[in-house]
């Protein structure tokens, strides 16, 4: 039933890489992941991120709840343009965490220049 992948080894390996960039985004191992999806063995989530086997549908909404992502996010390319509004949002982020990196004293220096240029 799960034809959105089955049309060979290059999509399943978007669904692979998927899954290991999930599992290392949040710091899990296999085993640990295993786990939480009730498997008897780590092997079969590891042939999953290696694109030698697939999980069924079943399965598929299981990852996705544990990842709490779209099963889309998981099997399709990302090859997505990225909008002007991520791209805004992307710069945003970056200068947040520059400010959150300054010492306190200068960070303080900053919300006061931010809440002046907000009352004018």
């Amino acid at each position: 039933m799960v034809i959105i992948y089955r049309i060979g080894r290059c999509v399943m390996s978007i669904l692979g890489d998927r899954l290991r960039e999930e599992r290392e985004k949040r710091g899990w191992s296999q085993v640990f992941v295993a786990k939480k999806l009730g498997l008897k063995r780590s092997s079969t989530y590891a042939n999953w991120e290696y694109g030698t086997r697939e999980p069924d549908l079943e399965m598929l909404n299981k990852i996705s709840e544990l990842y709490e992502i779209y099963i889309d996010d998981l099997t399709k390319s990302s090859n997505k343009k990225k909008s002007k509004q991520d791209e805004i949002h992307e710069s945003k982020l970056k200068i947040a965490e520059e400010i959150l990196k300054l010492p306190e004293d200068k960070r303080k220096i900053i919300e006061d220049l931010l809440k002046t240029f907000k009352n004018d």
